[in-house]
Order: structure tokens, then sequence, then C-alpha cells
């Protein structure tokens, strides 16, 4: 069947972040997509992410970011759908000072008028990625162009935010949607009650996934960072 595939950027890197012993963020897309329904022919990955904000403690990051990027530019069957990041202030309460509060009314103690301590953060957060992923979906799923749409769809998140997306795929149109879970202790209620299937990413086709540490394109010859 034509597979056609939704990645979740951000929440496939933290997935594969949370691994222990395990650096895989190096990765071919098409070729997990392969492993993952080695049955279909995966003619299309669209993947959702954002462009990283500049941070002092780690200047270098939207570099490593873009190399990435460009190296998956190179598979040809990549579309790159961006969302942004945005910041606020936000005041927040410390975490030692809930506990405390939490401790003193478990002893009976009427702590109802006592606020806890406040501390102003700047709250940085992706914002689209979700969104793009549930459009394109449904957008997709309902094309009657065989060039535009799918047969199946593989979806690498575990955002509950896409159960509806996901629903109207799989009941009102009738278009299997299966969900890899790039966390596999992440909880998935929400998803297993409208995919076709849902099933854990295993390491072993991360480990055999891996793009070449060197590759070529149009502008010269570019190598995989060194902490990727």
């Amino acid at each position: 069947m034509r597979c056609w595939v939704y990645v979740d950027g951000f929440n496939l890197y933290h997935g594969l972040r949370k691994r222990q012993g395990c650096c895989c963020k190096w990765l071919d897309l098409l070729e997990l997509g392969r492993r993952l329904r080695p049955r279909d022919t995966i003619e299309r990955i669209k993947f959702f992410t954002a462009l990283v904000e500049r941070r002092t403690d780690d200047p270098d990051q939207q570099r490593r970011q873009r190399l990435y990027w460009r190296a998956l530019d190179t598979l040809g069957r990549v579309e790159r759908i961006e969302g942004r990041f945005t910041r606020w202030p936000k005041s927040m309460p410390l975490y030692q000072s809930v506990l405390t509060l939490e401790a003193r009314e478990k002893q009976g103690e009427d702590v109802v008028a006592i606020k806890p301590q406040m501390v102003e953060v700047l709250r940085s957060e992706e914002k689209g990625s979700d969104v793009n992923l549930a459009t394109h979906l449904v957008h997709d799923a309902n094309q009657t162009d065989p060039a535009r749409t799918f047969e199946v769809a593989l979806v690498l998140s575990t955002d509950s935010d896409l159960a509806e997306a996901i629903r109207l795929v799989t009941r009102e149109v009738g278009k299997p949607v299966y969900v890899c879970k790039p966390e596999p202790r992440s909880r998935t209620v929400e998803l297993a009650g409208v995919a076709t299937a849902v099933f854990d990413l295993k390491t072993r086709d991360l480990v055999a996934s891996q793009l070449p540490p060197t590759l070529t394109d149009a502008r010269g010859a570019f190598s995989k960072p060194p902490q990727w």
C-alpha cells in the first residue's frame, strides 16, 4: 500500500533523548519508515518541526539542527513543515514551596489562604507542529487524486491532541492510521482508541536507520555534528 509518514519532530527528538544508551538522533526518516511499514511503499514523509531558539548555554544548537535538516533534504522525499517558538514571562510557584504547603495540609493545617512563593520565569514553547500535523493528515486523507493522498498513514508521535484528527481519518474517511510511539513509556489511551493500531518504536530500528556520517548535496560535503 502507498504509505505517507507524518513525523512530530520534537516529540520524536525528546523520545530519543530519553532512551538510555541510545544515540540515534542522526535519523534517516525514509529508512525508518521502510522498517516500520516493510510491506508498504513509503511515498512521502512530512516532518513537522521548528527552528529552536538561540540559547546562550548552547549557541551552536541552531547550526546543528539546520545541518540535520540539510541531511534530510538529501533523501528527496521529506517535506519539512515548520512551526515556531514563542516565549513570554510567566509567574509560577516554586517547587519546594508547593511541597511544603501540601505537607502542612496533610498534617491537618488549613493552608487555603497561604500562597506559595512565586517566581517569574521566561517560558519557551514550540507552537504549530501538532496543529500542522493534524491539518495535513486530515487534508491529505480527503484528496481524491491518488497522487495527492495515501492509502495508509503512519504517525510518529504520542501527542494526544492528534486523537481527533486520527479519528476523522480512520472513522469518517475510512483509511488506516498507525501510530508509532517514540517514547514507549508514554501513555496513549486517546490515540489507541482511534488509531488502527499503536506500537512502540524499537531501538533496533533506530540503530539500523542512521544516516551516513558524511553526506553530499549541491553545496558540497558535510558531516554529522560531533555532539548530535
